[in-house]
């Protein structure tokens, strides 16, 4: 079991990165249009990679 919950922490660390991804492009692309805050989107980008990241946290906890 402990192999199939680090497959799963592995790919949830890997969408973490594409979320972060995704976060950086939306800043950009807020940025070039004249933004000064952060828009709704790139809130809700970097909530959904804390949450991801909280995830994988607690799935390492199994392991032991």
């Amino acid at each position: 079991m402990n192999s199939e919950i680090e497959g799963i922490k592995s790919q949830i660390e890997i969408l973490v990165e594409r979320v972060a991804d995704l976060t950086l492009h939306e800043l950009r692309e807020n940025l070039d249009a004249g933004g000064e805050k952060a828009s709704a989107k790139e809130k809700q980008l970097a909530r959904a990679r804390r949450s991801l990241e909280k995830a994988a946290h607690i799935l390492s906890g199994l392991d032991d």
